[in-house]
């Protein structure tokens, strides 16, 4: 079964449109930029020839995409690996829910390892902040994305999340496809990663039975994908700073592309996903009968639980935990230099910010030990 028209205003494009929605991309010059960043050396005019040659969503992932995410680690990462493959089942869908640090890179590298394994990419769901101009929104429905609206008001919002909600089930339990989708509306700026309850209550909205068999049916999955720096890491430590002591932060426009670039082409050291166990079982083990709110925030901790336990701490975590928390229990895997260089790259990012010297180190500090702080407050429960 197929997806109804009805959808049509979200889902990503299908392979009947790729040709003409393609030639309408290559047209325009935001396409030669793309292709000399991805492709830099190779004539524009093949590379165009080539992709107009694609007849399938799949191929174009293949040929295209797959090669600009690995000339995006090849120039920005030190690293790149991933572990729990063996959690997948080929032919199954599932429902990945992942932790978010970059707009764009956490659903690329999670289909990027998908297709190298021999499965099936899943569906991408991406905040319509994100595509604001038809060219930005066009590649990504190309790229399996489909949209999740924002800015409603509560009337619209109401309305759009049982329209999402009822997409994201009949792709995942009619048609079979995965779906990839964010823990939380946003990027944990702070490296707190979380479950919003209003994610998952979205995702039950589509319920037709017992809520708690819905759930179950959605074969939810958790992902964890943890990177040693982050690019982003002084525009977030700026929000931080405002909404500590202003009391809010308003973004600059443009702000959301200039955080894609910068997630893109920026350095991001040592980058680790992990695929996590299927949450089925423990989901039927909970009790029956549990009020809505009961069981959604069950099922929530279940999520961070996994994301938690399986984050990859990178050197930059313990350091940063060491230096906040006045401890030593991390140095085993970081030594003096590793820690003077860390050190000396947040104050010099620090002195270059409007603000206070010690709260923007301090802020930077505690964002990049959180991930070491959840795992160990975990292991203590």
């Amino acid at each position: 079964m197929s997806d109804s028209s009805i959808y049509d205003d979200i889902r990503p494009y299908r392979d009947h449109e790729y040709g003409q929605v393609m030639e309408n991309l290559l047209a325009s010059p935001l396409s030669d930029i793309l292709i000399a960043s991805v492709f830099p050396g190779l004539p524009a005019g093949k590379i165009k020839e080539q992709i107009r040659s694609i007849k399938s969503i799949n191929e174009f992932q293949g040929k295209v995409i797959y090669y600009a995410i690995e000339s995006i680690l090849k120039n920005s990462s030190s690293g790149f690996t991933h572990s729990g493959l063996e959690n997948l089942k080929p032919g199954n869908a599932y429902l990945f829910i992942s932790n978010h640090r970059d707009i764009l890179l956490d659903p690329a590298l999670f289909n990027y390892v998908i297709y190298k394994h021999g499965l099936e990419t899943a569906e991408i769901a991406i905040g319509d902040n994100l595509m604001q101009t038809l060219w930005v929104r066009d590649l990504a429905r190309l790229n399996k994305s489909f949209i999740v609206k924002r800015n409603l008001s509560v009337r619209e919002l109401v309305t759009a999340s049982r329209h999402l909600s009822s997409y994201i089930y009949n792709r995942l339990v009619e048609n079979q496809c995965s779906v990839w989708i964010a823990q939380r509306e946003g990027r944990a700026k702070d490296g707190n990663d979380r479950t919003q309850p209003g994610v998952l209550n979205m995702i039950g909205l589509s319920n037709k039975g017992e809520l708690r068999d819905h759930f179950i049916n959605m074969n939810i999955l958790p992902v964890s994908i943890s990177y040693e720096y982050d690019p982003c890491d002084t525009d977030k430590v700026r929000s931080l700073y405002a909404q500590k002591f202003f009391g809010g932060y308003t973004k600059e426009k443009n702000e959301d592309n200039l955080a894609m670039k910068k997630g893109i082409q920026g350095f991001k050291g040592d980058i680790h996903i992990h695929f996590g166990e299927l949450l089925n079982e423990k989901i039927r083990a909970l009790p029956g009968g549990l009020h809505k709110n009961e069981l959604i925030g069950r099922i929530a901790k279940m999520i961070d639980q996994e994301i938690i336990g399986n984050y990859k701490l990178h050197r930059t975590n313990r350091i940063a935990f060491d230096v906040l928390y006045g401890s030593d229990e991390n140095t085993p895997y970081y030594t003096p230099e590793d820690k003077a260089r860390f050190m000396r790259d947040i104050e010099d990012k620090a002195k270059g910010m409007a603000g206070e010297e010690e709260e923007l180190i301090a802020i930077f500090l505690e964002m990049y030990a959180r991930p070491c702080l959840n795992k160990k407050e975990l292991l203590q429960q």
